[in-house]
């Protein structure tokens, strides 16, 4: 669990710096999560870039899980067991989801 996060949490890290959208990443170890704002000066909840996210994610093959009182937020979880070099793709596909929003 602990090298999931020390893999996840500098990469979507990285992307909150690069996503105007993307107000917080948090967790620990593997259970991890991005919360969608409206943008870092307006941090109004934002679930309309959070399903356009799940949905590219999903036509990508990857199954996210949006989450969060407002449905703003997209929660990871991944099995303890998987290979680093899917965690890698996984995350790919996420970033690229929403850099291109």
């Amino acid at each position: 669990a602990r090298r999931i996060g020390e893999v996840m949490l500098p990469r979507l890290r990285a992307v909150q710096e690069r996503a105007d959208v993307v107000g917080d990443v948090r967790g620990r170890g593997a259970m991890t999560a991005i919360e969608f704002v409206r943008s870092r000066s307006d941090k109004t909840p934002n679930p309309e870039a959070t399903a356009e996210v799940a949905r590219r994610c999903h036509a990508e093959g990857l199954l996210v899980l949006t989450a969060g009182t407002y449905g703003n937020v997209l929660r990871f979880l991944p099995p303890l067991v998987m290979p680093e070099h899917l965690l890698v793709e996984g995350l790919s596909i996420l970033e690229n989801a929403i850099v291109s929003l």
